[in-house]
């Protein structure tokens, strides 16, 4: 079977999981399936996962870098970071749809020890994302672990071993040397990595970047220069996107009021927190809260 007629298979297994517009997950951890009906902008958080595009046109910028990929490609993210996307071709005749399957950074750090490192170093390791062609064992492995879903009874037992297969197969693709940058201790990547798990724990707390330079062992300096460079932003700016990517979540499945999110999430002003968060999401915080009524 050819990559577009694999392509063309996955995307039919997809499809059944898709009733409407909206990211659906499912009983097999980390799994998800995507549908956009039409065209469109969002501030998001791209959190440790490869997407393979099965229809459809994606574009996404973290800072100034951008990143585009379609129907036969897949994007690979080493590590949480806030992006704005823009989906480009879709329409509800002709949804973009895509697959996706969560990255387990700690497992792939440990299978490194024994996939020996294959292929070029391709990619710019100061970046957060890596965009290449869909390898076709990879989405034959994506396929078998969709159709999993309709066989129940086997989907414990099979499906972990289908995600070691993806996780090896990503290791040993065009793609394999970006996320080896973030697994591989002692790296750059790899230090701003573990910042960002430790913002991500500690979001709503203060903290001093020389601190979090010594926590991954690297000069405060050379710290701050490498984590925007992955990033994007400083690490202060960073933790301020968590809080109010947080607060839209309290607000908007927790049904929490403006002032209670802007309080969980370390915000001492209400005032500042509608000013930032109107800033980063292009709408009030009390509009948002009121759609989840």
């Amino acid at each position: 079977m050819n990559l577009r007629s694999l392509n063309e298979s996955l995307k039919k297994a997809v499809e059944k999981f898709l009733p409407e517009q909206g990211s659906f997950p499912c009983e097999i951890k980390g799994l998800n399936f995507h549908r956009i009906d039409n065209s469109r902008s969002e501030n998001c958080f791209y959190t440790p996962k490869i997407i393979v595009m099965l229809q459809g046109k994606k574009c996404v910028y973290v800072g100034k870098d951008k990143y585009e990929y379609a129907a036969g490609q897949c994007i690979v993210t080493g590590v949480d970071v806030p992006a704005t996307s823009y989906v480009v071709e879709a329409n509800p005749q002709k949804p973009a749809m895509a697959v996706s399957l969560d990255l387990d950074m700690e497992i792939l750090s440990r299978m490194l020890e024994d996939i020996p490192e294959v292929g070029s170093k391709n990619v710019d390791s100061c970046q957060t994302m890596a965009v290449s062609i869909s390898d076709i064992h990879m989405l034959d492995a994506f396929l078998r672990l969709v159709r999993l879903l309709d066989s129940k009874e086997e989907t414990s037992v099979i499906a972990p071993i289908i995600v070691r297969e993806i996780y090896s197969r990503l290791l040993i693709s065009a793609l394999g040397y970006h996320i080896r940058e973030f697994c591989t201790r002692g790296t750059r990547n790899n230090g701003v990595m573990r910042a960002v798990n430790w913002l991500k724990r500690n979001y709503s707390k203060p903290f001093k970047v020389e601190e979090l330079a010594k926590y991954v062992h690297m000069a405060p300096t050379t710290f701050h220069r490498h984590f925007r460079k992955v990033t994007s932003v400083s690490p202060i700016q960073y933790q301020k996107n968590l809080r109010l990517h947080e607060a839209r979540h309290l607000m908007i499945s927790k049904n929490e009021t403006v002032s209670e999110a802007a309080y969980s999430v370390g915000y001492e002003s209400p005032t500042q927190f509608s000013r930032e968060y109107k800033r980063l999401f292009g709408t009030s915080p009390k509009r948002d809260a009121l759609s989840a009524v």
